[in-house]
């Protein structure tokens, strides 16, 4: 088996020269930059953003969410980095949560014409099963039917008010015109009103939806909070301050009252 050469006297010294040229940072400034070098783009930072993602968000963007943070908050340790970085991809996904939350409602709205014209279908349909299997019209349609007879409109009229059985063709037409009238305007509102609601629904996305939404900007908005607030507890025990322990409270749900008093 073949010995590794020995490196002759020249080698070591030009190696020993190469390593005094690059001995890394020496002033103060320079090794508080190099420091964070690890951390400038953490685990957390390169998976928020996958390659998958990046035609769609911009790293760039989230580059200076974070250095922005920093020069807030002023990390001085890892941990403190780690928690800097946990702010800015919790605010981050908060973003993208309220961006999906958006596209939905606005999807809902953009479809809303497309389930009126269904709901107006199934309206129609539904009103003619109930003709067919009762044999009793609506009022519009019974007096839209009765118009071209006054012998029938007349009947139609007189079984709300016998008065009607005196009065002249011209009066029931009149009548019946009024009648009509009124009708199509009671129709015209509650469509109208009906419209109102679907639109207010759809400012929110479906109940379902909505309540998921709800659920996952909490648990953002506490992992927010809650790395804020370590972060402020290590700055503080740096700075020397005293800091109480954290409080934890737990609850029993089998507390009885009576055990409360």
């Amino acid at each position: 088996m073949a010995r590794p050469k020995r490196m002759t006297e020249k080698q070591l010294a030009a190696n020993r020269a190469n390593a005094l040229q690059s001995t890394g940072p020496r002033t103060a400034q320079g090794r508080a930059v190099s420091r964070w070098n690890a951390l400038q783009h953490g685990v957390l930072a390169r998976a928020l953003i996958p390659p998958a993602l990046e035609p769609y968000e911009s790293r760039d963007e989230f580059a200076a969410l974070l250095q922005t943070l920093r020069q807030e908050l002023s990390p001085q340790s890892a941990i403190e980095e780690i928690l800097v970085e946990r702010i800015a991809t919790s605010y981050w996904r908060l973003a993208r949560l309220l961006r999906a939350e958006a596209g939905m409602i606005a999807y809902r709205q953009q479809t809303r014409e497309q389930d009126m014209a269904t709901n107006r279908q199934l309206q129609v349909l539904t009103t003619a099963m109930r003709t067919l299997s009762t044999h009793v019209p609506s009022p519009m349609a019974a007096l839209m039917a009765a118009m071209g007879s006054p012998k029938r409109l007349r009947a139609l009229l007189a079984q709300e008010d016998e008065r009607w059985r005196a009065a002249s063709d011209a009066e029931l037409h009149a009548a019946a015109e009024q009648r009509l009238s009124l009708l199509r305007q009671q129709q015209e509102n509650e469509q109208s009103q009906q419209a109102a609601a679907q639109e207010a629904q759809r400012s929110i996305p479906p109940l379902k939806d909505a309540l998921a939404f709800a659920r996952y900007e909490a648990a953002l908005e506490r992992q927010i909070y809650h790395a804020l607030s370590a972060l402020e507890r290590y700055q503080r025990l740096r700075a020397g301050e005293p800091i109480p322990p954290p409080l934890n409270i737990t609850i029993d749900s089998t507390t009885s009252d009576q055990e409360l008093q």
